[in-house]
């Protein structure tokens, strides 16, 4: 049992998002979609408890990259949001027995003594962090409230996106 934790312990921890395209059911990350015609929506997710300080950095990040591909530096952020998740996951219960046997002539005794050890049911939590945004046009900037830099936000959280790689 110690070493079925132990081993989903070490699996657990290897699982944190990394920067990269969401491969479905493989390998947490991205998804972009186009909303409409300068609407982007970035999900990122199926995260652990753990890592979803860093999936709002990983969502601004991809946006200042779909920004500055399509030739802008600006945009807005429309709506942001989190969705949380609670999976349980149980552990079978085990039964172990040990037995010995005595032959006395042609009587054989058997004494056994089992030990069952009960399953264990754990929460596991992951979550999603969604983050609609606009990019700007340089109409739109000036008559814009609190406008994002794309290569600001690039600059500030580089280190950080190169070690999550």
């Amino acid at each position: 049992m110690k070493k079925l934790i132990l081993v989903a312990l070490i699996f657990l921890s290897a699982c944190s998002v990394r920067y990269t395209q969401r491969i479905p059911g493989i390998q947490p990350g991205y998804v972009d979609t186009q909303l409409g015609q300068d609407t982007y929506q970035v999900k990122i997710g199926e995260a652990w408890q753990k890592d979803w300080a860093d999936l709002e950095k990983f969502a601004m990040y991809r946006a200042s990259e779909i920004t500055e591909s399509r030739g802008k530096r600006y945009f807005i952020v429309l709506n942001s949001s989190t969705q949380v998740s609670t999976y349980y996951i149980t552990t079978p219960s085990t039964t172990n027995t040990n037995a010995t046997a005595t032959v006395s002539g042609s009587t054989a005794y058997i004494n056994s003594t089992s030990t069952t050890t009960p399953g264990v049911t754990a929460p596991i939590s992951g979550g999603w962090y969604t983050l609609d945004f606009r990019i700007l046009s340089d109409a739109d900037l000036a008559k814009t409230p609190r406008v994002v830099d794309a290569q600001q936000v690039k600059r500030d959280y580089q280190m950080f996106i190169d070690g999550r790689r």
